[in-house]
C-alpha cells in the first residue's frame, strides 16, 4: 500500500495564494525525502462542501463525501490556513466539523501525523497555531510535530512565493511529518490508532 501525504489548503483565495505557496514548499520537502511518496492537495475552494449539521457522512453531497474520502485515504497530513480575525478560516472549521471523530467507528485522523502551517499579514496571530490548531487536532487524536510554522507577509515575495529562511523551515516540516508518520507506522501496538482511544 502506498504512503500518501495529503495537503489541506484552508484558503479560499484564488491563485496565487501565500498559503498554497507555503503548503507546496512543505510538500516538496517531503517528496525530496521520499521520492516514492504520493502527495495530493485538497483545495477547499474547489469543493462545494455542505455545512455540517450532524448528518452521517454518507448523507452529504458528492463533493463533501469526496473530500472526506481523501481524509480517510491519507497516511499523514499538512494543514495550511490563513488567519482571519484571529482564527483559522471558517471553511476549514466547517470541513473539520464534517470529519468523523467516533473512537468506536470511523475515526480517520486518530494516530496519524498532522503538520501545521498558518499565514497572516503580521505576526499578531502566530499563537493561533498553539491555542487553536494544535488543540483541534489533539481532539482528533492526531500527532502534531513540535515544529509548526507561521508565516507573515514579509516571508513572501511580490508574486506571493515563499522566500528567505522560511523555505528551508517548510521543507523540514514536510520531512518531519513524513519521518514521524513512518516511525509510528512501524511502532509497537501502543501507538496504533485502535489503541489511542479516549477513556470510556
Amino acid at each position: 500500500m502506498s504512503f500518501k501525504l495529503l495537503g489541506i489548503n484552508g484558503s479560499l483565495t484564488p491563485p496565487p495564494s501565500r498559503t498554497r505557496s507555503a503548503l507546496d514548499v512543505a510538500l516538496a520537502g517531503a517528496r525530496a525525502y521520499d521520492h516514492a511518496l504520493e502527495t495530493e492537495v485538497l483545495e477547499l475552494r474547489d469543493f462545494a462542501l455542505e455545512f455540517c449539521d450532524g448528518r452521517a457522512p454518507e448523507q452529504y453531497n458528492a463533493d463533501t463525501r469526496r473530500a472526506l474520502a481523501l481524509i480517510e485515504e491519507a497516511s499523514a497530513y499538512l494543514v495550511a490556513t490563513p488567519i482571519y480575525r484571529a482564527t483559522y478560516t471558517g471553511a476549514l472549521k466547517n470541513f473539520f466539523d464534517l470529519v468523523p471523530n467516533d473512537p468506536q467507528g470511523r475515526d480517520p485522523l486518530r494516530g496519524k501525523v498532522v503538520g501545521l502551517i498558518a499565514t497572516g499579514g503580521s505576526d499578531h496571530h502566530y499563537l493561533v497555531l498553539e491555542h487553536q490548531l494544535r488543540p483541534l487536532f489533539g481532539f482528533f487524536g492526531a500527532y502534531i510535530p513540535p515544529r509548526a510554522i507561521y508565516a507573515s507577509s514579509r516571508d513572501f515575495d511580490i508574486q506571493k512565493q515563499v522566500q528567505g529562511r522560511l523555505v528551508e523551515e517548510l521543507r523540514q516540516l514536510g520531512q518531519e511529518v513524513l519521518i514521524q508518520a513512518h516511525f509510528l507506522a512501524s511502532a509497537s501496538e501502543i501507538a496504533r490508532p485502535e489503541n489511542l482511544r479516549i477513556r470510556q
